[in-house]
C-alpha cells in the first residue's frame, strides 16, 4: 500500500513536470519490486518484416536507476534540477538511435510515418493557406505523439494506418473518456486534442487519393469548453500595480516585472513579451517591431511621455544578446542571503512557462481570482477594453493588438456595462 502511494505520488509528479516543461516524448516510471529502485520504461521503434510487408513493432525499454529509491526520489524531481528533462533527452537520442538502425524506413500504411509527415509540414490551412508557427506544430506533436502511445499500447493493430478507417472513431472515443474521467486534463485541453487528431486524419485524407475516408471522426460530438476566463477588474489592477511597485527592487521578482509591466501596457501576448529580439528594438524612434501570430508582425511606439519609465527600463535590459528576455536563474546565497540573476544563455528566450509560473505565484499571494478565470492573458484583455473605452476606436485596438478582424475585439471586450454606465433612455415621463 506504501509502495501504491508513493509510485503514485511519482507519477503525479511525471505529469505535472511534463506539463510544466512541455515535454512531448512519452515515458514513464516504475520501482523494482525486490530492490525499490527506480526504473525509467520507455519503447523504441523496431521495424520487421512479417509476410513481405514492413512493419512497425513498439518494444519496451527500461534504464535502471540505481542511486534512486522509492525512499529518497523526491530529491531528484525538484525544480529546474529534475531528472524528467534529462530522462525526456535521454529517451528522444535512444529512438532516433533505434530508427537510425534499421535499413528499411517506413510508408505510407504506416501510423507512425504519417505522424512524421504531419508533424514535417511547413503551412496549413483554415480558411485560407498560411505559414504554421512553431508553437502549432509543438502542439501538434504533443497531442499526436499521447494519442501515438495510447493507440499503440491499446490496439497493437493500429501500427497500420489503415486500421483507423473502421476503428479511429472508436478509438478516439475511449480515448477521450480516459482523458475526461482521469482528471489529468481540462475539458478545454480535450477540445484541443480532439482538433489535433481530427486535422491529422483529415490530413491523411487529402492525401491518400481516396484510399482514406474524409472526417472519420464526425460521428462524435465533443462539446465546446466553456471558459470562464475574465479580464482583471479595477481592484485587481490596482492591487497588480501595488505588488509592482513594492517588489521592484526584489531580483527575484525583476525580470518578471518589466515583462508584467509589458503585457499591461500594450496587451501583448505573453509569446510575443517572452520574445522580443534585441534587434527589433529600434531606440532612435521609440518603438518595439513585435512578431505575432502567423509570423505577423506590428509597431509599438513608446514615445509618449507616459512611456518615458518603461522605455529607460528596456534600454537599460537590452543587451548584446538576440533576445531581450534571455535565460537567467535566480542563484541564492544562503549564508548572505542575498539573490543574484545568473544568465543561462543570452541567445535563447526565456520560455513562456517561466512567464507563467511568476504569474500564478504573484497571483496567489495577491489572492487574486483562480486558475481559469484570471490568467496572464486576462492583461490582454483588460489593456483591449480600457483602450477601446478610452479611445471609442476599435481599429486602431485591432492593429495594436495583433487582431486580424474587429470582431474578435470586440469578442475580448465583452460586456462594458459597469455600475455607473447608463443603460436606459429618456422618456421624458
Amino acid at each position: 500500500m506504501i509502495k501504491n502511494k508513493k509510485l503514485n505520488t511519482l507519477k503525479e509528479i511525471l505529469l505535472s513536470q511534463k506539463e510544466k516543461y512541455k515535454i512531448t516524448e512519452s515515458f514513464s516510471y516504475r520501482f523494482d519490486s525486490r530492490t525499490k529502485r527506480l526504473i525509467l520504461c520507455y519503447t523504441t521503434t523496431q521495424m520487421v518484416r512479417k509476410n513481405g510487408e514492413v512493419k512497425v513493432k513498439r518494444v519496451n525499454r527500461e534504464k535502471y536507476k540505481s542511486n534512486i529509491n522509492q525512499d529518497n526520489f523526491r530529491k531528484y524531481f525538484k525544480g529546474s534540477t529534475t531528472i524528467v528533462r534529462d530522462d525526456a533527452v535521454f529517451v528522444k537520442k535512444m529512438r532516433e538511435k533505434s530508427e537510425e538502425k534499421y535499413e528499411v524506413g517506413l510508408d505510407e500504411k504506416d501510423f507512425l510515418w504519417w505522424i512524421e509527415t504531419f508533424l514535417s509540414r511547413g503551412v496549413g490551412q483554415t480558411k485560407t493557406i498560411k505559414r504554421l508557427s512553431p508553437l502549432t506544430i509543438k502542439q501538434n506533436k504533443y497531442h499526436l505523439n499521447e494519442y501515438f502511445e495510447w493507440c499503440v499500447n491499446k490496439h497493437s493493430d493500429s501500427v497500420d494506418i489503415d486500421y483507423h478507417i473502421d476503428m479511429g472513431a472508436n478509438m478516439f472515443e475511449k480515448y477521450y473518456e480516459e482523458k475526461l474521467t482521469s482528471g489529468r486534463w481540462s475539458p478545454s485541453t480535450i477540445g484541443i486534442s480532439f482538433r489535433n487528431i481530427r486535422g491529422f486524419y483529415n490530413f491523411i485524407a487529402d492525401r491518400s487519393r481516396g484510399k482514406f475516408p474524409y472526417d472519420i471522426l464526425r460521428r462524435l460530438k465533443v462539446p465546446q469548453a466553456q471558459h470562464s476566463r475574465d479580464t482583471i477588474n479595477s481592484f485587481e489592477y490596482d492591487k497588480i500595480l501595488d505588488f509592482i511597485v513594492s517588489k521592484s527592487e526584489d531580483v527575484f521578482w525583476g525580470k518578471f516585472l518589466l515583462m508584467l509591466r509589458l503585457q499591461l501596457k500594450t496587451g501583448m501576448r505573453c509569446g510575443e513579451v517572452v520574445n522580443i529580439k534585441n534587434r527589433n528594438i529600434d531606440e532612435p524612434n521609440k518603438q518595439i517591431h513585435i512578431i505575432g501570430k502567423g509570423e505577423k508582425s506590428r509597431v509599438l511606439n513608446f514615445g509618449h511621455e507616459d512611456d518615458e519609465k518603461i522605455w529607460t527600463d528596456i534600454l537599460e535590459k537590452k543587451h548584446k544578446g538576440i533576445y531581450l528576455f534571455h535565460r537567467t536563474r535566480i542563484q541564492f546565497y544562503p549564508k548572505q542571503k542575498h539573490k543574484i540573476e545568473v544568465d543561462i544563455d543570452i541567445n535563447l528566450p526565456t520560455t513562456s512557462s517561466y512567464y507563467l509560473q511568476r504569474f500564478r505565484t504573484m497571483r496567489t499571494l495577491l489572492d487574486l481570482r483562480g486558475k481559469g478565470v484570471v490568467t496572464s492573458h486576462s492583461l490582454r484583455r483588460y489593456f483591449i477594453t480600457r483602450f477601446v473605452k478610452e479611445t471609442n476606436n476599435r481599429d486602431l485596438v485591432r492593429q495594436i493588438v495583433g487582431h486580424s478582424s474587429t470582431r474578435m475585439t470586440d469578442y475580448y471586450v465583452g460586456s462594458m456595462i459597469e455600475q455607473d454606465t447608463k443603460t436606459t433612455i429618456s422618456l421624458g415621463i
